[in-house]
């Protein structure tokens, strides 16, 4: 099934082979648990992106744990601290691999988070409020003992991962930096007029607006129930996302975020135009912001410049540059 998946003979691929590493993307991610009947999830394939702990699992003999937090990436020695990313808007924790890809030898354990309702292979589950994703999180970083913790939100994501540094300041989680990824903090009337926008807008509407959209080119490929999927999971990030900002930019939270704010874009990136004087609105929510700035990318760096996403984690936290 790999090897139909991912279009390699099957006397090329190894057992200690990872399917992401081997061109896997999240579209063959889902086809592949399409094509073995469901006998593994989404989840499940980016845990156990290694041919041979995929197979032990299918097997039913390594153990399938819950939850939403998705391990992209183990430190080889030791643990420098653990990177948690939040995807965009209708994405999914393998948006984050690549960059996973660029952390790994920097002592990072990276995690993404599968929101549920996203996995175009399962059956239909609820998408599920900020609120919920956010205590659930909390509580798996904090049942998995994770120190040095590092939050990535990315578009649409930035606001469960500023609702996160909060929820966690509050326990007294020990976060070390935020990096809000191609996100301005923007306005509450702009946030409002686009949430009631894209309330209004059909499936088969915004399917179509994605389809031309760097961050989407997958979603061409796939039925019209799977694209419409996608397009529904858009909507509620979206517009969840916008509710939030909204809200707090009309009562701003008490406390600020004492973890240091990283706001990352890419020059390129239309939807982040004028960062550099309006980068600073983030202080409405935090302490300390500063500005990472990428020459190109768009607006899914995290896929497009692996590397240079990575390198916004490395500086900020003083690990060495890539060689």
């Amino acid at each position: 099934m790999w090897a139909q998946v991912l279009g390699v003979p099957p006397d090329r691929i190894g057992r200690r082979d990872h399917f992401f590493d081997r061109g896997g993307t999240s579209l063959s991610a889902v086809n592949l648990v399409i094509g073995l009947d469901r006998a593994v999830s989404l989840k499940d394939v980016t845990r156990h992106p290694i041919l041979a702990d995929l197979a032990r699992l299918v097997d039913s003999t390594a153990e399938r744990r819950p939850g939403l937090l998705q391990p992209l990436s183990e430190p080889d020695g030791a643990q420098a601290g653990a990177l948690v990313c939040f995807p965009y808007a209708g994405g999914n924790a393998v948006n984050f691999q690549p960059m996973a890809a660029a952390l790994r030898g920097s002592g990072l354990a990276v995690y993404a988070v599968e929101l549920p309702g996203h996995d175009l292979a399962a059956e239909r589950e609820p998408f599920a409020s900020p609120a919920q994703v956010v205590e659930q999180v909390v509580a798996e970083i904090i049942r998995r003992g994770l120190t040095g913790v590092l939050l990535w939100g990315h578009s649409s994501g930035t606001a469960l991962a500023v609702e996160t540094a909060r929820k966690s300041q509050e326990l007294g989680v020990d976060v070390r930096r935020v990096f809000l990824g191609a996100q301005l903090l923007g306005d509450a009337a702009t946030r409002r007029a686009a949430a009631a926008e894209l309330t209004g807008r059909g499936d088969a509407a915004i399917a179509a607006r994605l389809s031309a959209d760097s961050g989407y080119t997958e979603l061409g490929d796939l039925d019209a129930l799977r694209a419409a999927h996608v397009a529904a999971a858009y909507r509620h990030d979206c517009v969840s996302a916008h509710r939030y900002f909204a809200g707090v930019l009309d009562n701003p939270p008490a406390v600020k975020l004492s973890a240091p704010v990283v706001v990352v874009v890419a020059a390129d990136d239309p939807g982040t135009a004028g960062h550099p004087r309006r980068y600073g609105d983030w202080r409405l929510l935090a302490e300390h912001v500063e500005l990472y700035e990428l020459a190109d990318g768009g607006h899914h760096f995290p896929r497009t410049r692996p590397a240079e996403a990575a390198q916004a984690v490395r500086r900020a936290v003083g690990l060495p540059a890539l060689s």
